[in-house]
């Protein structure tokens, strides 16, 4: 079988009826309507995407392909539910999408295609561009920046558990003589880049266009572990961590910053390090340095955050106020419970019948790393694996809030816990890694994260509201049912879409003689795609 290749047309409907009428058009598709196309559109015309591709640190000089259409594939490669950088290209076929970049997909002979190499395949363009842009970056790291990232790395593995790995070595060192501890530095350099770029340029636009107006804004702040199989030993930048059961397990760690919106929430800001990294040293430049986080509003975070001096900056310095569950072996603890008890002034929870709340004022004292106020929410219930009365402890800088507000905005963790599942292991594939190159990795973790929040935009806007309450997965499947076909016609070095019905009322009012010769066109067309088949 003969592959074709590809390359990037622009769009002109009106060269293109007139060579329809002189019967020169070069080749004709379809291209079914994908309901996902919606949220693309939506990034292309609100111009998001231009200003994320104008801002992407892109090395190259005139590249043939665009940062526009490279990321505008990877986020339709995420919506697709595909994590293989390799196929990405294959998704970047629909007619509105490609119609409203002002580009779509021609036909040409074998091994012809959109870059001077040419594609193997009808893809609009090769996983291969990803990769070699990313390769660019990483050749042009300076050797002052290798040598940070390398004592970096040096420093985050001391210590590291030593594990049995299979033996196998990465696809650049096969291909030639590598110095492993530098490209894996010069991957990480440019991941940190990337990082740059979506927190900056990315997610804070996000969180601009979202107008959330000037009150209180309400963050998570929230990490996840994404794990690779333990006995691979060759992905770039891993760690290695001992849970909790005495098992250990390999992989990175993501942490990322949650603006909560009107129906759900964007994440505005990510980090991201090996496996074993604690949370809170993951996500510390977030909380010091975001200009997603401004005064007056309101960081709930968990337990793995939990840490006295950091509260003290939030609140003193960033003047940021904070919601966190206390572990139960602290002082804090046990000093909120003892005086919730003894005033034994216990209101109903404001969402659970079978639990109580009390509000307890001023327990920063016993905890000496914290230098603000503190009250405390603390909350009684019947622990019935334990058999007795439990307590739960949640403390905040915010000293307006009652006991009721402070369970009230905790809940929002729980409340989008869904939308985390879904990212994390629902049909955003988050942790499905195709690569073991650290900046390839990186790369898709951020195109997940931002298809994951333009999805969230979009739908809190009034043309996408009808997306609000449907997970990914849902979308698909009112995809099956609702699709609409078009017709892609290439003509002159340009190319036009047409409605499929729309299309057959023109062909029905041109010439005989014209209508005949795409009759033959047709015939010899549908041979060759059975001959492909």
């Amino acid at each position: 079988m003969e592959n074709l290749g590809v390359e990037l047309v622009a769009r002109n409907g009106t060269a293109v009826r007139q060579a329809l009428e002189m019967g020169e058009w070069l080749h004709l598709t379809t291209s079914s309507e994908e309901i996902t196309d919606e949220f693309l559109l939506f990034a292309i015309e609100s111009g998001l995407l231009t200003e994320w591709a104008q801002a992407f640190p892109d090395p190259r000089q005139s590249p043939e392909v665009s940062v526009e259409v490279i990321w505008a594939a990877s986020l339709a490669a995420r919506f697709a539910g595909l994590y293989s950088m390799r196929k990405t290209g294959y998704v970047l076929q629909s007619a509105r999408v490609l119609g409203a970049l002002g580009y779509s997909v021609a036909v040409l002979e074998a091994d012809h295609g959109m870059t001077r190499r040419g594609t193997s395949d009808d893809q609009a363009l090769s996983g291969d561009v990803i990769r070699k842009l990313l390769e660019k970056l990483e050749a042009e790291v300076s050797e002052e920046e290798v040598a940070r990232q390398k004592a970096e790395l040096a420093e985050l593995a001391a210590g590291r558990p030593q594990i049995k790995v299979r033996e196998r070595a990465s696809r650049r060192a096969v291909k030639q003589a590598l110095d492993e501890v530098e490209a894996a530095a010069r991957s990480r350099a440019v991941a940190e880049q990337l990082v740059e770029w979506y927190n900056e340029r990315v997610g804070l636009r996000m969180l601009e266009y979202a107008r959330l107006g000037k009150g209180r804004r309400i963050h998570l702040l929230d990490a996840t572990r994404i794990e690779v199989r333990l006995e691979a030993g060759n992905y770039e930048c891993d760690g290695i961590v001992k849970n909790d059961d005495g098992s250990y397990a390999r992989g990175y760690k993501v942490g990322t910053l949650r603006t909560l919106t009107d129906t759900a929430g964007l994440l505005v800001q990510m980090k991201m390090g090996p496996i074993q990294q604690h949370d809170l040293a993951l996500c510390r430049p977030l909380l010091r340095e975001s200009a997603a986080l401004r005064e007056g509003d309101l960081l709930i975070e968990d337990r793995g955050f939990v840490d006295g001096a950091e509260i003290t900056h939030l609140k003193r310095v960033r003047k940021v106020d904070v919601i966190v569950p206390l572990r139960s072996n602290m002082d804090s603890t046990k000093e909120a419970i003892c005086l919730a008890e003894m005033a034994g002034k216990w209101d109903p929870h404001p969402s659970r019948a079978e639990q109580e709340i009390a509000l307890v004022r001023g327990v920063e004292h016993v905890w000496d790393e914290c230098d603000v106020p503190l009250n405390a929410c603390v909350i009684r219930f019947f622990n019935r694996k334990k058999g007795a009365i439990d307590y739960i402890v949640l403390v905040t800088t915010d000293l307006s809030l009652s006991a009721a507000w402070i369970v009230r905005h905790y809940e929002e963790r729980p409340e989008v816990e869904q939308d985390y599942q879904q990212l994390k292991s629902g049909g955003w594939k988050l942790k499905q890694l195709a690569s073991t190159r650290y900046s390839q990795i990186v790369f898709y973790v951020l195109s997940v994260v931002c298809a994951y929040s333009l999805y969230h935009l979009f739908a809190d806007t009034q043309a996408g509201a009808r997306f609000a309450d449907k997970t990914r997965q849902a979308i698909a499947l009112d995809q099956l049912r609702t699709q609409r076909t078009h017709i892609i016609v290439y003509a002159g070095g340009y190319f036009e879409i047409f409605e499929t019905l729309s299309f057959l009322h023109l062909v029905l009012q041109l010439p005989p003689a014209i209508q005949d010769k795409m009759r033959v066109w047709l015939g010899d067309h549908l041979h060759l795609e059975v001959q492909r088949e």
